[in-house]
């Protein structure tokens, strides 16, 4: 390895992915920027994916390939935060693939910008059609803390690219106390706020680098249960971000995170006849309304729809409601 060169290491989670997987890898091995620790960690998948990393180990020597019982994406992940060397961090997902300016561009980016994290964007591609959706942009600038929140709550944004853990480039300090939540399905959600947090300055560049497969039968995201009414994990989610974001005196970050919370629960309160949605609602208000309270002590005010929702929520839900119901009988 070229030690005059950042080592970069790549951490790829693999499991059930055995049609995807050498493109993947030889995506990565064949990135222009070369001084590279590939972690390739064997998520007890059943299929041959085991023995396909042990074999990319022996052909390349940048590639470390480790095993360990099914535990899921978080615990690969962290079993890759664990064992990887590098200055700097980047996540693939082992049925996807990289430009193979990947790690150049981000790093380049990272130099020139003087920040701990660079977010690329990506490419959708269609599992069945094979189409490439170049999905929606975010401006392509430095942000601080308060301004990366703002954008990610703007309507005009795109939160995805924003908050997966994959299209991204990490300084390794990001990552130096925390490590992902094992056993939620959303993990980049969970643990977003810290990142964003420890990195402090965020460069987000134009550059489609990822292609990200869609409409994959066995994936993560196809298999999750899409039945549930309320998702609370998210919800309990949000409601930690909010308060984290006031907690540290980010306080457009607060604002933004507050109005979305409140939303929420009036949209969920006005859709959803259920004890959960109830208590949700019953609980959000009051924290949305003292929320308020303090970030008008600094000079930050909600918008005025946001005002008007949550001096009346009551109201809104039974309008909301009502519209509802005259919508469904045309």
């Amino acid at each position: 390895m070229n030690n005059e060169l950042p080592l970069v290491s790549i951490i790829v989670p693999v499991y059930k992915v055995e049609k995807y997987l050498n493109q993947c890898v030889e995506s990565i091995i064949n990135q222009t920027y070369q001084n590279l620790e590939i972690i390739l960690i064997d998520d007890g998948s059943p299929d041959n994916c085991g023995q396909l990393i042990d074999g990319w180990a022996k052909r390349d020597e940048r590639i470390v390939a480790l095993h360990q019982k099914n535990g899921g994406l978080s615990a690969a992940r962290n079993t890759g935060l664990d064992n990887c060397h590098g200055e700097w961090l980047a996540f693939v997902d082992s049925d996807d693939y990289v430009a193979k300016d990947y790690i150049e561009k981000m790093l380049k980016a990272a130099m020139r910008d003087h920040t701990n994290l660079v977010i690329s964007h990506y490419y959708e591609v269609d599992e069945i059609s094979g189409e490439q959706i170049n999905i929606k942009h975010n401006p392509a600038k430095v942000y601080n803390i308060d301004e990366f929140w703002k954008l990610y709550y703007s309507p005009e944004g795109n939160f995805v690219p924003l908050v997966v853990a994959w299209d991204k480039l990490y300084a390794r300090e990001v990552f130096e106390e925390r490590r992902y939540a094992v056993g939620l399905v959303h993990e980049d959600e969970e643990i977003i706020f810290d990142v964003v947090k420890n990195a402090h300055r965020i460069s987000v560049i134009s550059d489609n680098l990822y292609y990200y497969r869609v409409n994959r039968s066995g994936s993560i995201m196809a298999n999750i249960n899409a039945s549930s009414e309320i998702d609370q994990a998210i919800l309990e989610i949000k409601k930690t971000r909010a308060a984290d974001l006031m907690h540290n005196e980010f306080w457009d970050g607060a604002l933004v995170a507050t109005e979305d919370l409140m939303l929420e629960a009036i949209n969920i309160r006005s859709t959803i006849n259920s004890d959960i949605a109830r208590a949700f609602y019953s609980e959000i208000i009051p924290i949305a309304k003292q929320n308020q309270r303090i970030l008008r002590q600094y000079g930050y005010k909600f918008g005025w729809k946001q005002r008007i929702y949550l001096r009346t929520p009551a109201l809104v839900c039974c309008l909301k409601r009502i519209k509802r119901d005259i919508k469904n009988l045309f």
